[in-house]
């Protein structure tokens, strides 16, 4: 009452805005002050706690993070007074992470988030301890109460045990998904992200996996970045909707990337230096892509003509391209067309290359087109041509191994063969 008599007596109104003008950690702090001022925190519906930049091994990064720890206990405090659950629009935990000791203030803080239907998380647990044995393990029962996230942020954390034999939704309202230094037991990213089913965007950051296996499978993502993340496998599945695709890797284990049925993917940029073998299944006929791939040996590509590809892939030994086949119908095969063709060739020259299409015609080059030209292919030394109508006639095999051998003057070995 002492504490009352000293302070003046505002309005609530005033109050609101005062303490909406705050950050989180004052707010509450203020909330002690007075009796009038208790709860007026509770209109905050951002909520921002942040322990603040502390080297991991201070002297008295203990007292500290205690003090913290007690902000949080105080807030929880405040809650279960409170009947009412305000709706939260973000919520943010920046802490020190305590193996064990942290875990059920965590748990509870989460909780109340879900039950106050909270649409943004952003949660960081940075650890002294850099072992994911140490990690804060959020498990699958937590993602299934949060209903109604559309955002979820998360750094140094660890998800493991979230399969199911009948799957749940989890998180059936998010949208956008950032993952930062989280450490996924087998088959957790696979899981956590067909439980998502609405998630559009997803990014990873330096993220690691046990086994080393990267594989999702997801009809909703329209958007996803993979950046210095362990993992020796990239596999995309099943990505219908997927428009953007940007992956970034030093991991010198990095051996394969697939990406299959993404029948709408406009946008690739790749940077792998020790990536060994690529297969793009499928893509848009609009497809722009950047590939920096100096120890690629293996390409395996299905896409339009009109698609722009730019590779830098110098040791590449064997390209097998699929081109879509309507568009080389005979009728659909404009004289203007072969420029486009010879340009698309040239990003893939290799020392093998297979070429899978429909129509041998298409690939009859004029004689005036091949006089004013360049060959497309002049270090391939081997060349296989698979097509759906093989040549019968004598003079259209004549003429389309005059055309072979005019895109690969330098490859001795020339094949042309039916494609079931």
């Amino acid at each position: 009452m002492v504490v009352d008599t000293l302070l003046p007596h505002l309005p609530d109104l005033v109050m609101h805005q005062i303490i909406l003008l705050l950050p989180t950690k004052p707010a509450i702090c203020m909330s002690c002050l007075s009796k009038q001022w208790e709860g007026i925190w509770s209109a905050l519906r951002v909520l921002d706690f942040d322990e603040g930049d502390m080297p991991l091994d201070n002297d008295d990064a203990y007292d500290k993070h205690t003090s913290f720890i007690n902000i949080l206990v105080r807030y929880l405090e405040f809650r279960k007074k409170d009947k009412q659950q305000p709706v939260l629009d973000k919520f943010r935990l920046l802490m020190r992470y305590s193996f064990g000791d942290d875990d059920a203030i965590i748990g509870k803080l989460l909780s109340n988030s879900y039950e106050r239907k909270v649409k943004e998380i952003d949660i960081s647990l940075r650890s002294k301890h850099q072992e994911v044995e140490w990690y804060y393990c959020l498990s699958r029962t937590a993602l299934m109460n949060a209903k109604y996230i559309t955002t979820l942020n998360l750094e140094y954390l660890r998800i493991k045990d979230i399969g199911s034999a009948e799957p749940e939704p989890l998180c059936p309202s998010l949208k956008k998904l950032s993952l930062k230094t989280v450490h996924f037991d087998d088959n957790a990213l696979f899981y956590l992200i067909l439980g998502c089913s609405s998630v559009e965007y997803l990014s990873l950051t330096s993220c690691s996996f046990d086994p080393p296996v990267f594989h999702i499978s997801s009809s909703s993502l329209r958007s996803l970045e993979v950046k210095n993340c362990n993992a020796d496998d990239i596999e995309v599945d099943k990505a219908m909707n997927l428009k953007s695709f940007t992956f970034v890797s030093k991991f010198p284990l990095l051996q394969s990337m697939i990406l299959n049925d993404t029948i709408n993917l406009n946008y690739i940029k790749i940077r792998a230096q020790h990536l060994v073998y690529f297969g793009l299944l499928e893509c848009h006929d609009s497809l722009k892509a950047t590939i920096n791939t100096p120890n690629l040996h293996h390409l395996d590509i299905h896409a339009h003509l009109t698609a722009k590809v730019s590779i830098n892939a110098p040791n590449l030994w064997l390209a097998s391209i699929t081109l879509q086949e309507e568009e080389f119908s005979t009728t659909n095969w404009p004289w203007k067309h072969f420029a486009t063709f010879c340009d698309f060739l040239k990003a893939f020259c290799s020392e093998i290359m297979i070429l899978v299409m429909r129509d041998f015609k298409a690939i009859i080059f004029p004689e005036n087109f091949k006089r004013a030209c360049y060959p497309p292919l002049p270090s391939t030394k081997h060349l296989q041509l698979i097509v759906s109508n093989p040549p019968t006639e004598e003079s259209d095999i004549s003429d389309l191994e005059e055309s072979l051998l005019w895109m690969a003057p330098n490859a001795p070995d020339l094949l042309f063969m039916h494609l079931e």
